[in-house]
Parts: C-alpha cells; sequence; structure tokens
C-alpha cells in the first residue's frame, strides 16, 4: 500500500506543484508515466475493489453526518473559488475558444437547429469547426437555456468528484497512509480549483470528463453492467482516451465467459450513441467526426507552429519528438493505445494461474489513460486531470477495501480467540 500511494503521489506532484519549476515540465513525464504505470500495476495486488455496503439507516450514521458536512463545506468553497475565476477570466475566445464553440452548438440544439449543430461558425476564427462529441457539449444546455455561466457545470461534475472521495475516504487514527492520501487529495483539489494553473475552473470544458471516468470507475467497482454501459459510452463521447481499452474490457469479459455482462453493457452503449448521438446529429455527422483523428497530425503541426509553448507546459513525450516527428508520435499513441491494454489483460490472465490477482479492468484503463495522455498528439495540460482523480478514487477504494478486510481479519481472529479460551473448538 506505501509503494501505490507513493507512487500515485509523484504521479500528482508531476501534473502540479513540479510545473511551477521553470522548463521542467516535459522532463516530469518520466515519473508521471512510470508511476502511472506502478499504480495500475500495484492494483492487482489488492483485494477486489468494492464500494461501501448499504446500511437499514445511514443517517443515524455519525460519519454520514461528518461527510455531509465536508461536503457542504467543498460545494463553498468551489462557489467562492468559482465566482473569483468567473469574474476573473470572463468567457473569451480570445483566451480559449472551447467554451464559445460549445456554447454556440449548445444555442443552436436548444433552437432546434439539431442538422446545423456541427456547422462552422463564422465569426470564430474565421470559420471555426464545432468538433466536440455530444456528451461534452449537451451537458451544458441546461446552463445555457437559463442563462447562467456554463461553467457552473464543470463545478458541479468537480463536486460530484469531490463527493465520491470524500464518501468513500476511510481516514483512520494508526494508518498515516490514509492521511497521506488525504494530503495528496487536497492538494489535487486546490491546484485545480484554487491555483488554476490549468484553466479547468475558467477556460476548459474537461471537468465533465472528469466527471465521465471517475462515474465509470465506480460503475465497474460496483459490478452493475447497465451503469458500466452508460458510464463507457459518456466517456467515448466525449473524449476518445477511452478507445484502447474498450477492446480489452471486451477481450477480458470473453475471457471470464461473462456473456450476460458483456450483453448488457453492449446494449446500453448502443442505446446510449444512438440517443446521444444519431438522434440529435445524424449518420453523417457521425462519419464525420468519426474521421476526425485522421486530422491530428495536422492539427499538431499547426500548434507546433502557432503556440509551441503548449509542448513544453505539459509532463508528456510529445517535446521530446518535435515538430518533425509528430506523424511517429501519433503512430505510436494509435498502437500503444490498443496493443497494451490488450497484451495488459492476456498477461495478468496467464500470470493469475501462479498467483492471485485481482481488479484486472480497472488497472487496464488506468494503463490506458496513462498511454493515452503521455503519447497524446497536442498535450493542453487540462487534459491530465481525468488520469489523476481517476487515480484517486481508486486508491481510496483500494486503502478502503484494505482496511475493511483487515478489520473483518481481526475481528474472525479475535473470535476464535475467545472461542479457543472458552474451551470450544475454534471455527475453520
Amino acid at each position: 500500500m506505501t509503494l501505490i500511494v507513493t507512487a500515485f503521489a509523484v504521479e500528482t506532484l508531476s501534473v502540479t506543484w513540479c510545473l511551477k519549476i521553470q522548463g521542467a515540465a516535459p522532463f516530469f513525464s518520466f515519473p508521471y508515466f512510470v508511476s502511472g504505470l506502478g499504480i495500475a500495476v500495484g492494483l492487482l495486488f489488492f483485494p477486489s475493489l468494492r464500494l461501501p455496503a448499504r446500511v437499514d439507516r445511514p443517517w443515524k450514521s455519525p460519519y454520514i453526518h461528518h461527510r455531509i458536512i465536508l461536503t457542504g463545506l467543498v460545494a463553498l468553497a468551489l462557489y467562492s473559488w468559482s465566482l473569483y475565476w468567473f469574474e476573473e477570466l470572463p468567457i473569451d475566445v480570445n483566451t480559449a475558444d472551447m467554451l464559445p464553440i460549445i456554447k454556440v452548438m449548445g444555442d443552436r440544439f436548444i433552437a432546434g437547429q439539431q442538422s446545423h449543430i456541427y456547422d462552422t461558425i463564422p465569426w470564430i476564427w474565421g470559420g471555426a469547426q464545432p468538433i466536440y462529441l455530444p456528451a461534452m457539449w449537451l451537458p451544458y444546455t441546461p446552463a445555457i437555456a437559463v442563462g447562467i455561466d456554463m461553467r457552473w457545470v464543470n463545478m458541479a461534475c468537480l463536486l460530484f468528484v469531490a463527493g465520491a472521495f470524500l464518501f468513500l475516504y476511510r481516514p483512520r487514527d494508526d494508518g498515516y497512509r490514509s492521511f497521506f492520501l488525504g494530503v495528496i487529495a487536497f492538494l489535487l483539489f486546490w491546484w485545480v480549483v484554487a491555483d488554476n494553473t490549468p484553466g479547468i475552473v475558467s477556460t476548459a470544458e474537461e471537468g465533465v470528463v472528469i466527471g465521465y471516468y471517475v462515474l465509470l470507475v465506480l460503475a465497474l467497482v460496483s459490478g452493475r453492467p447497465w451503469l458500466t454501459g452508460i458510464a463507457v459510452s459518456l466517456c467515448m463521447l466525449s473524449r476518445y482516451a477511452l478507445v484502447g481499452w474498450i477492446p480489452a474490457y471486451i477481450f477480458y469479459l470473453v475471457l471470464e465467459k461473462r456473456w450476460k455482462t458483456l450483453w448488457i453493457i453492449a446494449a446500453t452503449g448502443i442505446a446510449c450513441f444512438v440517443g446521444l448521438f444519431l438522434l440529435p446529429v445524424g449518420w453523417v455527422t457521425f462519419l464525420r467526426l468519426f474521421r476526425l483523428p485522421g486530422d491530428y497530425i495536422a492539427f499538431a503541426a499547426r500548434v507546433w507552429k502557432d503556440s509551441p509553448d503548449v509542448f513544453s507546459t505539459a509532463p508528456a513525450f510529445a517535446w521530446f519528438f518535435g515538430p518533425g516527428r509528430v506523424a511517429l508520435q501519433h503512430g505510436l499513441l494509435v498502437v500503444l493505445s490498443f496493443v497494451l491494454p490488450i497484451l495488459f489483460i492476456g498477461f495478468c490472465r496467464r500470470l493469475r494461474s501462479h498467483r492471485k490477482l485481482a481488479n484486472i479492468p480497472l488497472a487496464a484503463l488506468k494503463l490506458s489513460l496513462v498511454v493515452f495522455y503521455s503519447f497524446i498528439d497536442v498535450p493542453y495540460l487540462y487534459l491530465f486531470y481525468t488520469s489523476s482523480f481517476v487515480s484517486l478514487i481508486l486508491l481510496t477504494l483500494a486503502l478502503r477495501t484494505s482496511q475493511e478486510d483487515a478489520g473483518t481479519r481481526a475481528a474472525s481472529d479475535a473470535s476464535q480467540s475467545v472461542r479457543s479460551r472458552a474451551g470450544q473448538p475454534a471455527l475453520p
């Protein structure tokens, strides 16, 4: 447990406070990559992660009251910092064009112009082409419809993640690991919200993506295939980072002969795809967006020319490839994103015959995210925090599960000791 918490600390510092060191950001791609792989491998040796057991009267538990109060305090802090950043950095296409483009897409959807949602926007950069997938821009439409700042949607997603952490987090007076994990979580949230260097609060749309991927972790741990299917769809229809994990997960389910789970996930995913994509925007638009990854090489070349600082301020390998090897980097991104998770699943399955392993799909998910973001064509800093919050929830669940199992074993040993002293045979 100490090693995996240390790996999480290294990963977190590599995408937060260490970036304050001038010119050092690209070099932190190596500890970021290695620590992420360490987290993925470390998960294999924990008991199977699980959510807290339901209790009959949860409102009578003092722990619930404490967590509700803490979540309320976090909500108040998020509200205060959001007001500050919203006033300090209004939505402006000259600062960042992501939210302005999403707003136009939302306006068109609300106006019933579904067939024109992905038309070019003449007043943004002389004709910007919207490329955001439906699960990225649809969550903003309620805020746009009622006329409030659309960035409150990001704050709602971050509050969901913070609430998930607080309700899963189980500190122990005698456990320095849980205290250390709590400190790292605070540093991560503070960097994202109060420091705002990556711009997640003020200029980026990544809060929604973070919420989706945390939901996917919770869905996988819950063991509910329908929820997993919904979460996978939301992740894929917002950010492509999951693309290499999906065939690996299907491969895992086939090897495990979990046919019912596979069919439920597939059916739910197809239903979400039809409801969120085909019905609102149509098949022609889908085909156009499906071909978008082929344009990433040209896009990365333009960013190298116009904004080369993007590559020197993020912990990714793109800086080492340089503008002359964008095609090589993209090729590695595609190959590694698809091949490594499948090889990882196959290796774990083979190794499991000799050693007990658990959490294979979750470990493969973490591996996929680390590989994708480390080799991504254009490493905008705000992209990296999805993987960081996935790590936070995974480690919180791992720590809680280990503590619960240790408590169960201690109670069982104590019971057997009492029975032995009473002259009764110990339980088998």
